[in-house]
């Protein structure tokens, strides 16, 4: 069995090989859960890239360069308002 984007066996390809998994890019949690949300309220499928380009264009980091309360003002709304425009047109 294959997961949907390769990405865990990507992990085990590095650790097996004594690759550095800084060979490979690993989304940060949030973007997994947001992920799911999306795709449960727009009944649609949206990759891990995607997924993070809609949040970093609605304003998110990973946590390094804005504060906590900062990263949540807004932004479901912001991420739900350009899946859907992506989704849908």
């Amino acid at each position: 069995m294959r997961t949907r984007e390769g990405l865990v066996e990507a992990v085990y390809d590095c650790i097996r090989n004594n690759r550095s998994l800084d060979s490979i890019h690993i989304p940060h949690s949030d973007v997994f859960f947001v992920r799911e949300a999306l795709e449960h309220r727009f009944n649609c499928e949206l990759t891990l890239e995607q997924t993070e380009e809609y949040m970093r264009e609605a304003g998110w980091t990973d946590g390094y360069s804005r504060t906590s309360e900062e990263q949540d003002e807004g932004t479901w709304a912001e991420w739900s308002q350009q899946a859907e425009e992506d989704t849908f047109t």
